[in-house]
């Protein structure tokens, strides 16, 4: 009896000693909350944030483009940029087509005159990087503001946010001028709520700029704010967004092309032209949902919500009219990057945001002032964005992103291999090397499809092919083969090393 008596006192002096650190973390808590809840630190704590996760984003991505693990996507922008520079028209060779008429992007004319005269491709990554990370402020800001959350509720948005994987896989998927619209978007929202009317031209200028099909995203912006009654400036986004689209995607992008609308192949499995896709999917509506339900796209849908506790679906109507923008994403049977097609992600992401804010609002508790929203939650939403950030961030620890940066024997053979070729050469290079030499008049970049043929078909006005055995994803056997088909189109190779070699044709190219 007497053990039983002493094993109970026990086991409430343990409860009472739980209970009473608990209410200390707590109060301790409470305190510095309401230290940080003063408007000095509304008006320096995000910048602050945003500065350091900007310098974590442009050392990541400065250190993978080193290693030359960045991708070939990059070079495309590399070869504009070098066009740009030199006054010309800055035609991809690898699309055939001016880089203004793939999404009407012109804001990438400012971004290449300030990167020219710059290391071009640590610039480009850097100032994307800059473009993530400012994000923070406008997200802090709304978290503050209309969503009227606590130190606590803004900083776990902050830390979800930053741990997003579409967020690291943007900052690694090369360059994507689409990416400054992300900050642009997010302030949109929110000074609209403040009435700052020029503030708001010039933000929607920058995100219809940075991308055609964004004034799409624009519109489903007019429609969140018509579903809070905000009628005029509503309806003003809601058409703008919607003629801009249009116009871009049916006027101006023919005529910066081919003549026609340069996307339209990716929907040819509905109609060839954008008159028959748009009959073609009314024509299967059955079609139309399986590829909107297919698989890959709800592993998409997943990793956009899931890392934020599934919050935004608390508060539908933020998210649900952005849902004709994301369904045009995919249906559309686009080649996947390296890292997929995180450049799809960037208008989700703000409506995912600010539909979590306001979930936030709405499970929180509203205090004095300012809604409370339950430590648990907060603890369990930091650690979901973590677990996804270290399953599918492209800058997850398992990608051991301390590693990067250096090079090995073969990333210095392909450096080598590059100093071979004359600058005036035009150039087929295998897609590790393709970024290094990208900034030429003619470039491309030496696929697989190219590889596997039985002819390779290279073209004649090719005088200089960079090969990369390592890369190449061919056998010995085929590679070796390869490079006999080289010999038979009066190829010669003048620099050999690690598996990487240089292949002339035109004397003087290389």
């Amino acid at each position: 009896m007497k053990a039983a008596k002493g094993l109970e006192r026990t086991g409430e002096q343990v409860a009472t000693t739980v209970h009473s650190l608990r209410r200390r973390i707590d109060i301790e808590m409470l305190r510095w909350q309401a230290r940080l809840d003063a408007p000095v630190v509304d008006r320096f704590l995000p910048w602050g944030l945003a500065t350091t996760f900007w310098l974590l984003l442009a050392l990541l991505a400065i250190a993978r483009s080193r290693d030359l693990g960045i991708g070939p996507q990059v070079g495309y922008y590399l070869q504009a940029v070098h066009l740009v520079g030199e006054g010309v028209s800055p035609v991809v060779s690898e699309w055939g087509f001016n880089v203004f008429a793939n999404q009407a992007a012109f804001l990438f004319w400012p971004i290449a005159r300030l990167a020219e005269p710059l290391p071009t491709v640590e610039t480009l990554l850097v100032l994307q990087s800059l473009a993530l990370a400012v994000t923070i402020v406008p997200l802090w800001r709304i978290a503050r503001g209309p969503a009227n959350l606590r130190v606590s509720g803004a900083a776990t948005l902050v830390v979800a946010f930053a741990l997003h994987p579409s967020v690291h896989n943007l900052n690694l998927a090369g360059f994507h001028p689409e990416v400054f619209a992300l900050p642009a978007l997010m302030a949109a929202y929110l000074v609209t709520t403040r009435q700052n009317w020029w503030a708001l031209g010039i933000l929607v200028a920058v995100v219809v700029t940075a991308r055609a099909d964004l004034g799409l995203a624009v519109s489903a912006l007019g429609l969140l704010f018509l579903t809070e009654d905000r009628r005029r400036v509503g309806w003003a986004l809601t058409g703008f967004g919607l003629v801009w689209f249009l116009v871009m995607a049916f006027v101006v992008q023919p005529i910066f092309g081919h003549g026609t609308y340069p996307h339209v192949e990716a929907f040819s499995h509905y109609g060839d032209s954008a008159f028959g896709v748009l009959l073609g999917m009314l024509a299967d509506p059955v079609g139309l949902l399986g590829d909107l339900f297919h698989r890959a796209s709800f592993e998409k849908m997943l990793l956009l919500v899931a890392p934020v506790l599934f919050l935004p679906l608390v508060r539908p109507r933020y998210i649900m009219t952005l849902a004709p923008l994301i369904g045009l994403y995919l249906v559309a049977d686009v080649p996947e990057d390296i890292l997929g097609n995180p450049q799809q992600d960037v208008p989700a992401l703000v409506f995912v945001f600010i539909a979590t804010s306001f979930a936030l609002m709405r499970i929180g508790t509203r205090g004095i002032s300012q809604v409370l929203v339950d430590r648990r939650v907060l603890t369990v939403m930091v650690l979901t964005a973590s677990v996804f950030f270290i399953r599918d961030a492209a800058s997850s620890p398992y990608e051991q992103p301390w590693d990067w940066g250096s090079q090995d024997q073969v990333d210095s053979a392909r450096v080598s291999a590059t100093t071979w070729v004359g600058d005036d050469a035009s150039v087929m290079a295998s897609p590790v090397v393709y970024p290094l030499l990208a900034e030429r008049e003619s470039v491309h970049v030496l696929d697989t499809e190219t590889l596997n043929r039985v002819d390779p078909g290279i073209p004649s006005s090719i005088d200089v092919v960079v090969f990369d055995r390592e890369s190449s994803g061919l056998s010995n056997s085929g590679n070796r083969r390869f490079e006999d088909k080289l010999v038979l189109l009066n190829f010669r190779s003048r620099f050999e090393d690690e598996g990487v070699s240089v292949w002339v044709r035109r004397p003087g190219a290389g």
